[in-house]
């Protein structure tokens, strides 16, 4: 693997590549553009949009900066370097490093999140041997409430305060959260008053092409009635709001989840927004990056990294002291329960259901469209390729009938016949959750199983015969065995297929122009094809190889073309 030292810093000796190191150094990759991640390093590799805010905020030289697009595989010294979104703040990114002498790989994650963003680019993922990934919430207990639900709690503090005739002050990061609460509160039609420093950033953002951010208007001490004011949590004790004599104050933060935190703050409320990723944030990523050895750093890093070896996961903090567990006899078997229930198999139904998981994270239909272009970039087979758009292009509520399909009570039965499936947990889960999909999942990951490797032939050959067979007992039992052998999230992805909705909220023209640019050829053409096929996944493949004046009506065994492996992308020197 490659060699990762701790020595007031992250090193990478055999690159020699500072992460995120907060004293200068030759040679460092800066994740993000927040103070506490600067320092004037003498050559610094980040994204284009960070190295235009450290321009901005810092007043680095252009001299300094190697500025890269995402996804853009740069080389250096006999390593191949890929910045990734972190969705952390605009610019944000993680960096994935591959040894090409022997394809060992590294992702280091810097501060992320995998919820959606309004202002940053929406997250993404690369597997890779070692992971190195911050740890700010790694508790268990910190797993925060839904986006929607985030969003539902700020605009009733605001309205609340708006009803009081006082004016509500949104406390958060300059860059990051006050952009996030700005584009949201834009989203409602309310106006918003921004601190100076606040301000400065947001007018930063769009010159560096953050997208929908509206220009920030400058709060000078006086707030007209109906207008929120956003400002950095230090501007509290300032002079400048002193002014407002009648104004109500939240804090935006990830800590409102610890008893106390609004005192301790000095706040009239604590709002969960948070820019990192909570607790089984973390664990999404280590499912979709599927390493063989973690390192945790920030925030609760021994205490998670303690927690993902009882998972049986080769886990340590970067910094070092690190307390070996000896657990009892008891204890042990637990652990080993625990460590099979999460075990996922490495398939292409996993890497689908990642894919689905990416889309329905993002409200952006242009992220939605990159994310589809990337994944069918991966499909070398033409079977998968048939499959998976034929998924995409049916499977979704407005789109398809859902004769023979999986309701909610047999979706309830089924999930009851599982080894160590609880009625009441059951219950539980179904009421936090409001929607029996999530709550499936939630309710998979509780249960022990044998996940296997699966292909989408085999997963569409299931659906196919679940939804021929008539509702009984025994198709029941079928489905019930086939979850037993899955990972919880290949199960949503089966359990959403039998019930006609993939969640992706992928429309099908978006789905035709990914195919189209995926396989450079016309989209009219394209649609043409499908249209006289009848099946948009053959058309796919047609397309895919340059046939497309070939389609014709056909029935979906009859397969052109033959498998291709992906193209590689011209690599860059920095």
């Amino acid at each position: 693997m490659i060699e990762v030292r701790y020595n007031r810093g992250l090193y990478l000796p055999e690159a020699d590549l500072w992460l995120d190191p907060q004293v200068s150094k030759p040679c460092a990759f800066v994740s993000h553009a927040h103070a506490d991640h600067v320092a004037r390093h003498e050559s610094i590799l980040c994204s284009d949009l960070t190295a235009a805010l450290l321009r901005s905020r810092f007043r680095i030289a252009e001299s300094r900066l190697v500025p890269s697009a995402f996804h853009v595989p740069v080389v250096r010294g006999g390593f191949r370097f890929r910045l990734i979104p972190a969705g952390h703040i605009p610019g944000s990114a993680m960096i994935h490093i591959t040894r090409i002498a022997d394809q060992a790989s590294l992702l280091y994650t810097g501060d992320f999140k995998t919820r959606r963003s309004r202002v940053s680019e929406a997250t993404g993922f690369l597997n890779a041997d070692t992971l190195i990934m911050e740890t700010t919430f790694g508790l268990p207990g910190y797993e925060f409430p839904s986006p929607m639900e985030v969003d539902a709690s700020i605009l009733r503090f605001v309205n609340d305060a708006f009803s009081d005739h006082h004016t509500p002050v949104l406390l958060g990061y300059s860059l990051g959260k006050a952009q996030e609460a700005l584009a949201l509160l834009a989203e409602h039609g309310i106006p918003v008053l921004m601190h100076p420093a606040a301000a400065a950033m947001t007018r930063a953002c769009i010159e560096a092409g953050v997208p929908d951010l509206p220009e920030p208007v400058e709060f000078d001490g006086h707030a007209p009635p109906g207008h929120v004011l956003i400002a950095p949590p230090h501007a509290t004790r300032s002079q400048l709001l002193r002014g407002l004599k009648a104004k109500r104050t939240a804090m935006l933060s990830g800590w409102a989840l610890q008893p106390g935190a609004r005192f301790r703050y000095r706040v009239d409320a604590m709002l969960p927004m948070s820019d990192h990723a909570d607790h089984p944030g973390l664990l999404e990523c280590i499912q979709r990056v599927r390493p063989k050895r973690i390192l945790t750093v920030h925030g609760f890093a021994r205490e998670f990294a303690s927690e993902l070896r009882t998972r049986g996961m080769q886990a340590w903090c970067a910094y070092g002291g690190d307390q070996l567990e000896l657990p009892i006899q008891g204890q042990a078997r637990r652990h080993q329960a625990v460590r099979a229930w999460h075990k996922r198999a490495i398939c292409p139904l996993a890497d689908f259901s990642d894919f689905c998981k990416l889309a329905s994270d993002t409200g952006s239909l242009s992220a939605k469209k990159a994310f589809l272009v990337q994944y069918l970039g991966t499909l070398a087979n033409d079977r998968d390729l048939e499959t998976a758009v034929r998924w995409l292009a049916t499977a979704d509520g407005s789109r398809t009938a859902r004769t023979g399909g999986l309701d909610t009570a047999s979706l309830r039965r089924t999930l009851l016949t599982l080894g160590g499936a609880r009625e009441e947990r059951w219950r539980e889960i179904h009421l936090t959750a409001r929607d029996p999909l999530r709550a499936a999942r939630l309710f998979l990951q509780e249960l022990p199983s044998q996940p296997e490797p699966i292909d989408l032939e085999a997963t569409a050959e299931f659906v196919r015969s679940f939804r021929a067979s008539p509702p009984s007992l025994e198709r029941e039992a079928t489905l019930a065995a086939r979850l037993g052998a899955l990972h919880p999230a290949e199960g949503e992805t089966v359990i959403r297929l039998l019930t006609g909705d993939l969640g992706t909220g992928i429309p099908l023209q978006v789905i035709e122009e990914a195919i189209a640019e995926s396989s450079a050829c016309g989209l009219e053409a394209l649609r043409e094809a499908g249209t006289l096929c009848g099946d948009l996944g053959n058309a796919a493949v047609l397309a895919r190889h340059g046939t497309l004046d070939m389609a014709k009506p056909r029935s979906p065994e009859s397969m052109p073309g033959q498998d291709e492996a992906a193209s590689t992308p011209d690599l860059g020197v920095f």
